[in-house]
């Protein structure tokens, strides 16, 4: 973008009882001229004279301009000033004079004529200071700026949301709106100004503020924007009508996404167990409450459910299913294996396990999708939470007299300064039909930890409690690192070999939200049974 320079010249006649102030901007302020938006932009330079503070929050604004110098200028080559008010004017904060509306006079032609000088006045009943600029460059605005680009939109059953920032570059083109087109998964959809929605955009437009519009598509299916993923792309853009004239807005959308329950699980997230995909999700009890009440308003019962897990890195990405007949709260952790895949598959498979072990960029979703047969009639999606995890496996193993961690360590693993003490927090639930009824145990170990493969602990009451089934969370401190894991335990295993999942996060916590949610089950099903009832009366 080229810059104007501009001149502050002394004036010696005006036409106001006012008294003049000199120099308040220097000669680094820049004029610019958009005649596609009809905005002038004086882009103000103060020169910190103490003597402008004096102005007051209302002032006007005269500009006159000249196709030449105002000192030479012949009759008929002096166009009348355009006058303005600005009522929140403050010479220490106002940087940027906008006046909109703005327009050049036409020729013969009905083209604009070529102007090189302008006298921009402002003044107030008792000051006023005047900057002669001596040449006006003209930009032509683009049309892409009209929004901050941060526009995302979101997705219920048959409605969609556009969250919308106005920069107000556009007001002139925005007050000639016509139409809305919006095309999702190749689906266009189109609204005009009979759409009351499309009307609140225009209005609000002109305050320059975070806004948003609700829209829903004539003669769509109550289902239109229930699909199998949570997010897809999506073009738009406005249409203008003015004298004949068609304007195109592109819209750029950051994001596009189903609208599902907020927080329906407490801290999900996903790691790679021993060439596993492990995922733990732990519902907020009160969020399943929403979710039945959701479904229940269809006035259908589904048979039919499908966990979905997706997984993208480096543009690519991998989809696990996990299919049941109905929504089990108590199935709270997912794994998929690699070698469990069809042969023709266990390769690339592998490939992407190694990718993902390495990569910086991990983006992963858990959605849950609820049929009647092959129809259907709801989702809920959520983003869950990644990090390479400091231990590849974990399992206690009781060695004479003590219980013992082992920690087989990843590629990846955070170095421990044996100088520093670590601290072991180890939590213990028994688990009776895959479900923690409330905590057993806490132990609490200090030790200085070199990074070994196992750590060891004197504590018969802990290791009564690894022979059983449990599900165990271990909580390492590190100085300011904290390491979370959760992890389950069974008589069964080889060995007490277990596998677990761990991610470095900024607080502790999460073990007791996740026994909340745990023991509020029972109660849960009960409810559950109890609207079915009344559901089927």
């Amino acid at each position: 973008m080229q810059q104007l320079f501009i001149f502050t010249l002394f004036a010696s006649t005006f036409d106001s009882d006012g008294r003049e102030i000199f120099t308040c901007y220097t000669y680094k302020t820049v004029a610019e001229y958009r005649p596609n938006i009809k905005q002038l932009q004086i882009l103000l330079d103060s020169s910190n004279n103490s003597a402008c503070s004096i102005f007051p929050a209302g002032v006007n604004i005269n500009v006159t301009i000249s196709s030449v110098d105002f000192a030479t200028a012949p009759p008929g080559t002096i166009y009348t000033p355009y006058s303005y008010t600005i009522s929140n004017f403050g010479y220490s904060n106002t940087s940027v004079l906008v006046i909109e509306g703005f327009s050049l006079p036409v020729d013969g032609t009905g083209e604009e004529i070529s102007i090189d000088f302008l006298l921009i006045e402002v003044y107030s009943y008792a000051e006023i200071t005047r900057i002669e600029i001596l040449e006006m460059q003209t930009i032509i605005s683009s049309l892409s700026e009209c929004f901050y680009t941060a526009m995302p939109v979101t997705l219920t059953q048959t409605q969609m949301t556009i969250n919308m920032t106005a920069t107000g570059l556009c007001r002139i083109q925005i007050q000639s709106l016509d139409s809305l087109h919006i095309t999702i998964d190749g689906n266009a959809y189109s609204f005009d100004m009979t759409n009351l929605p499309l009307q609140d955009l225009a209005t609000n437009y002109a305050q320059n503020k975070f806004f948003s519009i609700k829209l829903t598509p004539p003669g769509v299916t109550p289902l239109a924007f229930t699909t199998l993923k949570p997010s897809w792309d999506a073009t738009g853009y406005l249409i203008t009508k003015s004298g004949g004239i068609e304007t195109r807005i592109d819209l750029l959308f950051s994001s596009v996404k189903y609208t599902s329950i907020a927080g329906f699980y407490n801290n999900p997230f996903m790691a790679l167990n021993d060439g596993q995909f492990s995922f733990t999700l732990v519902p907020i009890v009160s969020k399943i409450y929403e979710l039945v009440a959701v479904l229940a308003s269809t006035g259908r019962s589904y048979n039919n459910m499908i966990f979905r897990f997706q997984i993208t890195t480096n543009g690519q990405s991998r989809t696990f299913d996990y299919r049941t007949g109905k929504y089990n709260m108590y199935i709270t952790k997912f794994k998929f294996s690699c070698s469990d895949m069809p042969s023709n598959e266990q390769e690339d498979c592998i490939k992407f396990y190694k990718l993902v072990q390495v990569s910086n960029d991990v983006a992963a979703t858990a959605s849950g999708m609820f049929y009647i047969n092959e129809t259907l009639i709801g989702a809920q999606h959520d983003t869950i939470s990644y990090k390479r995890q400091q231990w590849e496996r974990s399992f206690f193993v009781t060695e004479d007299d003590k219980i013992c961690l082992h920690l087989e360590s990843s590629n990846t693993k955070f170095t421990f300064d044996p100088a520093i003490q670590t601290t072991f927090n180890v939590s213990i639930s028994k688990k009776i039909n895959t479900t923690a009824h409330g905590v057993n145990g806490t132990f609490v170990f200090n030790t200085n930890y070199n990074n070994s493969d196992k750590v060891c602990f004197q504590n018969s009451t802990l290791q009564d409690l690894v022979e059983t089934d449990y599900i165990a969370t271990l909580v390492v401190t590190h100085g300011t690192n904290t390491f979370y894991n959760l992890f389950w335990g069974t008589k069964d295993g080889d060995t007490k070999k277990n596998m677990f999942t761990a991610y470095i996060i900024l607080g502790i916590g999460c073990f007791a939200a996740v026994v909340y949610s745990l023991s509020g089950f029972v109660r849960f099903q009960k409810q559950l049974k109890a609207m079915k009832k009344k559901k089927t009366v």
